[in-house]
């Protein structure tokens, strides 16, 4: 009886130790519930941003709150307005990353790499950022596909993380996912908010060879880091190549696909394990190559920049900084093809 009162009782402090480590960490931090101005669209997309939405989002991460605005159709803009007038539109389509996820808009790649684009030209632009969290290749390619894209003359930048192409192969998308254990964990986290579990976390991961090692425990989900690819893989490059090859003569000789990397391709670099950190670089740069559509990768310069810290570590999306650097990195390159209006490989 003693035995199981003991067991008890060292439970219930275990229990009320966490609950109140839970609540301390939500009170400090502050953290409010994360960016949710979406609407339902009965398409591929099952989703978009919804219009005029104003979220403040506070995140543990990051010591400043992250504020989004979207005009009336759905497109991230900033707090300042700025003059449109006489100034040509480059389209941006992308996930989280182009949205500029816990960035605010004057630190996004997009804005920055226009902003650097238009110094010292004569010819200005303004970036129309239609990058939405969570989408993948299939969501870009159907927008791709709309006749308003089709028949403009304006530039489309493609910001292209390896998440796009995790469920690429058709086949996948009509089953239920299968996660591996560390994905199960991430996704028992996230659902439950555990603000004290993130934080430990952050520290925990901070090492960049145990983050490697666990990131490469993500079973398939981690192939694009081999430097000799895998079956499945290949599979999936292959049918990256073949999309890009189907979509629209038009579409294609004004598409730019920017190649922005995760959190473990910069922690591989870290490690001067160049040939794996670069390995889905490479990949994509052959197919734009065999294409002939124009590729950027500034994947290296980006993580040298920053001393290798680019990311939040829990959450993955690119530091404000890093986002602003990386716009910055592309826009010499774009500048190019803006200027001359002609897509250069």
């Amino acid at each position: 009886m003693k035995l199981k009162f003991f067991i008890f009782y060292n439970i219930l402090i275990i229990i009320s130790f966490f609950i109140f480590l839970e609540l301390f960490f939500k009170f400090y931090f502050n953290q409010t519930k994360k960016f949710d101005c979406y609407k339902k669209v009965d398409d591929i997309r099952k989703y978009t941003n919804q219009i005029n939405c104003s979220f403040e989002e506070r995140y543990f991460e990051k010591k400043k709150k992250t504020k989004y605005l979207t005009n009336n159709s759905g497109i991230r803009i900033g707090i300042k307005k700025l003059d449109i007038s006489n100034k040509e539109k480059v389209f941006f389509v992308g996930d989280s990353f182009t949205f500029g996820y816990l960035s605010n808009y004057e630190f996004t790649y997009p804005r920055n790499a226009i902003k650097e684009v238009n110094k010292n030209s004569s010819k200005q632009f303004i970036e129309i950022n239609l990058g939405v969290n969570g989408y993948q290749i299939n969501e870009i390619l159907f927008l791709l596909n709309q006749n308003k894209m089709k028949k403009s003359k304006n530039f489309i930048v493609y910001g292209l993380t390896p998440n796009d192409l995790f469920d690429i192969d058709k086949l996948k998308l009509d089953k239920k996912k299968n996660h591996g254990l560390i994905d199960n964990i991430k996704i028992f986290i996230d659902k439950f908010d555990l603000i004290s579990i993130k934080y430990f976390s952050s520290k925990l991961l901070s090492n960049e060879r145990l983050y490697t090692k666990i990131y490469q425990n993500r079973g398939s989900k981690s192939g694009y880091l081999n430097k000799n690819s895998s079956l499945l893989w290949d599979k999936k490059y292959n049918i990256f190549e073949k999309k890009i090859q189907e979509l629209p003569i038009e579409i294609k000789k004004r598409l730019i696909i920017t190649i922005i990397p995760q959190q473990i391709q910069i922690k591989l670099l870290q490690q001067e394990r160049i040939d794996e950190g670069l390995a889905f670089d490479k990949k994509i740069l052959n197919i734009c190559l065999n294409l002939k559509i124009t590729c950027i990768s500034k994947t290296l310069e980006l993580a040298k920049i920053h001393n290798y810290k680019t990311h939040f570590i829990v959450d993955g999306h690119l530091y404000p900084e890093a986002n602003k650097t990386y716009g910055k990195l592309i826009a010499k390159r774009l500048k190019k093809i803006l200027i001359n209006n002609k897509n250069q490989l």
